[in-house]
């Protein structure tokens, strides 16, 4: 990219998140997005492009190990049964109710194939946690829920990549989906990618004792979000959980160890820093690509699909929350409408359908309705979401 492009997007970012502190009623994302869509009006800008190599080799490592080394590990502890189900069987059952429910609506409003249907089903079944969790974390009592939605996030997106690389693979007619592959594509994917990461999530973790300088070993935890994604995915494994659990290894391991306080305080302040900027650059860049996505036809069509898709959540975090006594004494009716609310649409969502975009050469209607109703979640639920939870009570 254009160093002076990149620059200018940068400071508008700085500029944001400086002068958003509370991010409440215009959470930063939306007002990057809105910043990226006036500078695609200008010809300077034009020749930007978001792909998928860019955001999953450079940004995604990053945000993703961010969260997990942030993530409370106490946590993980006492809502690991919810979080794990959430992250794999919710998902599983949100793709297919979703994917169902579009193809019944969306074939005879557009003639929507079933396939067709469940690719879009697949976008839409990872949820971007940021805007949520930035709000329901500065509530009095709703930390239980931001630590559910940022839990959630971290597996469903190496749940949700595997789903949508094997749907993809059958609408593009390169492969027949059978449930036994399936099953065993997942199972190896996810696995090795869990095992992946506590190889060199623990090596690294345990070596970082041994080196001195307190900036190299900042540095080596830069090493350890990147390397374990790329380990990852040249193994042919899931990079995304590779690079989760080693974020949660070297958050365990300097949890609670006097001796490394300067280096904890290190950390958080390195990749303080470079969260807000790696959001900007994805947000502003989505602003900017926006345009060559958006059409009117099928817009009822993409309409009716947003609004399918926060149906089904619903429709699976109430008997999930429901059927456990502890998760139905602890989360409400209206924490689990809130739950639903937050399941909003973002990076994840977005990169992969930029995948799609790259294999097929162009931006047929599939695409645009997709990144719409990502578009349609990303906006109207992240604008509603605090008011909500106003409503509701704090």
């Amino acid at each position: 990219m254009d160093p002076h492009k990149l620059f200018i997007i940068t400071l508008i970012g700085f500029f944001v998140f400086s002068l958003d502190k509370n991010q409440k009623k215009f959470p930063a994302p939306i007002i990057l997005i809105a910043a990226g869509i006036i500078l695609a009006l200008f010809p300077f800008f034009s020749t930007i492009s978001l792909t998928r190599s860019f955001i999953f080799d450079w940004i995604l490592p990053a945000l993703l190990f961010i969260s997990a080394y942030q993530f409370p590990l106490d946590q993980i502890r006492k809502k690991a049964g919810l979080i794990i189900t959430l992250g794999t069987g919710g998902i599983f059952l949100s793709a297919i109710l979703l994917g169902f429910s579009l193809y019944t609506v969306g074939q005879p409003l557009v003639g929507l194939s079933l396939s067709g249907a469940m690719v879009i089903a697949a976008l839409l079944i990872p949820t971007d946690p940021v805007t949520v969790v930035s709000i329901l974390s500065k509530s009095k009592d709703k930390h239980h829920l931001a630590e559910a939605v940022e839990g959630e996030s971290l597996i469903n997106d190496g749940t949700s990549i595997v789903i949508f690389s094997l749907i993809t693979g059958y609408y593009f007619g390169e492969k027949s989906l059978h449930l036994g592959s399936f099953t065993w594509e997942f199972v190896y994917t996810s696995v090795g990618g869990v095992l992946a990461g506590f190889i060199i999530g623990y090596s690294i973790s345990k070596g970082i004792h041994s080196v001195d300088h307190h900036a190299y070993k900042v540095w080596l935890s830069l090493m350890l979000a990147y390397g374990s994604f790329y380990l990852g995915e040249a193994l042919g494994v899931s990079g995304v959980l590779a690079t989760v659990v080693s974020g949660l290894l070297l958050s365990k391991e300097l949890s609670g160890n006097k001796k490394e306080e300067v280096l904890r305080r290190d950390l958080k302040s390195f990749w303080g820093t470079i969260e807000p900027v790696l959001l900007s650059i994805i947000f502003i860049m989505i602003g900017i690509e926006s345009l060559d996505f958006v059409t009117i036809d099928g817009l009822l069509f993409t309409v009716i699909g947003f609004l399918l898709s926060i149906i089904v959540r619903a429709c699976t975090l109430f008997p999930i929350l429901k059927t456990v006594p502890r998760w139905r004494k602890n989360y409400t009716n209206a924490d689990i409408l809130l739950l639903t609310w937050g399941g909003i649409k973002g990076t994840m969502s977005l990169a992969l359908l930029l995948g799609i975009s790259g294999e097929s050469g162009s931006h047929d209607n599939l695409l645009s309705w997709a990144f719409m109703m990502i578009m349609f979640s990303l906006l109207i639920q992240s604008l509603t979401f605090y008011p909500l939870k106003q409503k509701l009570g704090d």
